[in-house]
């Protein structure tokens, strides 16, 4: 008799290790969940704003070329026409550019907590290409409006 209530006693501490241990694993494995979502935020919201803000400065860049454009319109010179088509083509590129970025904004508020990785992978990767093609233009541009400058 001893034997089987001795049996018995172990069957139950056993039982209650078994859910004790159930519960911390279910706490832990909460905690993680709370963890990647304060992650995912933090990161969607950090690459939001580093889009946002390009996305700004390719606008201001827009804006400059066009008021450029708007006065070489009023001129009828060879060197302003030559100008006008570069300026013409940056706009362009430009507008491109904003367009990629604008896409890339998009993709980040539709991504899930499943597909962010890939998101965010493809979102850096367009942030610096965009930033490379932005400096180039942007270097471009300036030797293009200090031309025009000496000119006015």
């Amino acid at each position: 008799m001893k034997t089987v209530l001795r049996i018995f006693a172990l069957i139950i501490l056993t039982g209650v290790m078994v859910s004790l241990s159930s519960c911390t694993t279910d706490r832990d494995n909460r905690n993680e969940t709370e963890e990647i979502t304060v992650n995912f935020d933090k990161e969607r919201n950090e690459l939001r704003g580093e889009l946002r803000e390009l996305r700004n400065d390719i606008a201001r860049e827009i804006e400059k070329v066009d008021n450029r454009l708007e006065r070489a319109a009023k001129k009828t010179d060879k060197d302003v026409d030559d100008s006008r088509v570069e300026l013409e083509k940056a706009n362009r590129d430009l507008t491109q550019e904003r367009s990629r970025v604008d896409k890339t904004l998009e993709d980040i508020e539709n991504a899930s907590e499943n597909t962010w990785a890939d998101v965010k992978v493809a979102a850096r990767k367009t942030s610096q290409d965009v930033k490379t093609a932005f400096q180039k233009m942007g270097n471009e541009l300036e030797a293009l409006f200090d031309d025009n400058d000496t000119q006015d």
